[in-house]
């Protein structure tokens, strides 16, 4: 057998000459045949007299400091598959590379055992061809009607729904994040459902809801007598999204002996059953949510850099309700036609909520809204939704949920969050009399969140119980 006409070649641009040879040797040492240029332009050059398997480039170096790289290898060499390696992320850059069909977007430092692991994969993998037409500069329209399911006209909503549809053609990991009800598993479902991974299943993990003690298990799946109660084989959530979509909701809330154990199969999709020694192999995209800042998470050590910087190599963030503006009349227009039932028929809103839904601060964001609509529809004797329908939180114009502008400019952003938060939370406890799972159930969440919720914003639920 002729081994050279098995060895694959890889073309490495990088203008750190330390890591340029060192990435060199040691990806030589594992087979391959590697040529190492210190910029984009001789990396042109290469590309135009030898062929090469794969390439494999920095972002921020001569020849490539406008992506002139990227954007001529795919358009001119575009059987090549690119894998893209940098110190400094930035989301226009993010963005740019998946819409070309880059295979793979690393961050430095990066480990070697990954970087293998994403050039054998890669390199095992059919080409993933670049799109045939860039996204279309014609309006807002198109993509509205493309993605029905998101609701929005705003430019907030906007650029969400760009990065959406380009986002949707790649297998790229996605962590999206925004304020609890702004509608963060509405677009990760839409990320699958344009994807060619559509077809498959799109998992929810909702990691609030998985005791530590049980996350291999429920994660991984086990075997008959692997522990006390495991009375027959379990296939584990992650199997369930193979070749389809893992969605983990409230990313933020698992504990640290987790988040090593989700990094391993998230690394090398694969893992191995609780109670079995055969290794699973999945197939298998990341799509993650919270409405935690990670990064001030990694750096206050309670969550894993490696594990966020795996998860979230495409960082989309939510706008909230209040700064949508009239998204909020079109989101009310939906939800009255979802609640309406048999023959009476309501036919929109009264002047006055009108402006009274414009103006208010919507601290439970998308979420609440629908739950005000639900309990208007149901109150309402009129064919309009009336000021009266409302509840008393929403149509007062005083309290904590409404502050005016000289005092939201005297503190900060977070504090205003938590504001917002402990608002909403004390409106769910004293409508529901202090029962947790009510309020829960009204929010959307487990009953362990709203649990770890109210301890943060340090409520008591005993004390709304009449």
């Amino acid at each position: 057998m002729n081994d050279q006409q098995t060895v694959k070649r890889i073309l490495i641009a990088d203008d750190e000459p330390l890591y340029l040879r060192t990435t060199g040797q040691l990806l030589s040492q594992a087979g391959y045949e590697c040529v190492c240029v210190p910029d984009g332009n001789a990396a042109m050059e290469r590309l135009r007299r030898e062929s090469f398997d794969l390439i494999l480039s920095d972002l921020n170096m001569p020849g490539n400091l406008k992506l002139e790289l990227l954007q001529q290898g795919r358009m001119q060499w575009p059987d090549i598959p690119l894998i893209v390696i940098t110190g400094v992320p930035s989301l226009p850059t993010a963005i740019e590379s998946v819409r070309l069909g880059i295979a793979d977007y690393l961050l430095k430092p990066v480990k070697y055992e990954d970087l293998l692991a994403s050039v054998r994969r890669v390199l095992a993998q059919p080409v993933v061809e670049t799109p045939s037409t860039p996204m279309s500069e014609s309006g807002h329209e198109d993509l509205s009607a493309k993605f029905p399911e998101i609701i929005g006209r705003s430019e907030p909503m906007q650029e969400v729904l760009e990065i959406v549809d380009r986002v949707a053609q790649t297998d790229t990991n996605v962590l999206i994040t925004g304020e609890s009800g702004t509608g963060k598993e509405v677009i990760a479902k839409a990320i699958h459902d344009h994807s060619r991974r559509g077809a498959h299943n799109f998992q929810i993990i909702d990691c609030t809801a998985i005791p530590e003690s049980l996350f291999e298990s429920v994660l991984f799946g086990h075997a008959k007598g692997a522990f006390t109660g495991a009375v027959k084989d379990q296939e584990g959530l992650l199997s369930r999204s193979d070749r389809g979509t893992a969605f983990f909701d409230e990313l933020g809330e698992l504990p640290m002996a987790s988040q090593a154990k989700l990094l391993r199969a998230v690394q090398e999709q694969a893992f191995t059953p609780v109670g079995k020694n055969e290794l699973r192999r999945v197939n298998t995209r990341y799509i993650s949510a919270t409405n935690r800042d990670l990064l001030e998470e990694v750096n206050a050590g309670r969550f894993r850099q490696d594990l966020f910087y795996r998860l979230g190599v495409l960082h989309l963030d939510l706008p909230p309700l209040r700064d949508r503006g009239d998204d909020v009349m079109l989101l009310a227009d939906r939800f009255l036609k979802d609640f309406q039932e048999g023959e009476r028929r309501i036919t929109g809103f009264s002047d006055e909520v009108v402006a009274c839904f414009l103006r208010y601060e919507w601290p439970g964001n998308i979420r609440e809204l629908r739950n005000v609509l639900e309990r208007a529809v149901a109150l309402t004797r009129t064919e309009t939704v009336q000021l009266t329908d409302l509840p008393k939180q929403v149509r007062e114009t005083t309290g904590s949920a409404f502050r005016s502008v000289s005092v939201l400019a005297e503190i900060s952003r977070e504090e205003a969050l938590d504001n917002a938060d402990h608002t909403y939370l004390t409106v769910l406890l004293e409508k529901h009399g202090g029962n947790v799972s009510q309020a829960a159930r009204q929010a959307g969440l487990s009953r362990q969140g709203m649990h770890k919720l109210l301890s943060r914003h340090g409520l008591d639920a005993a004390t709304f119980r009449k």
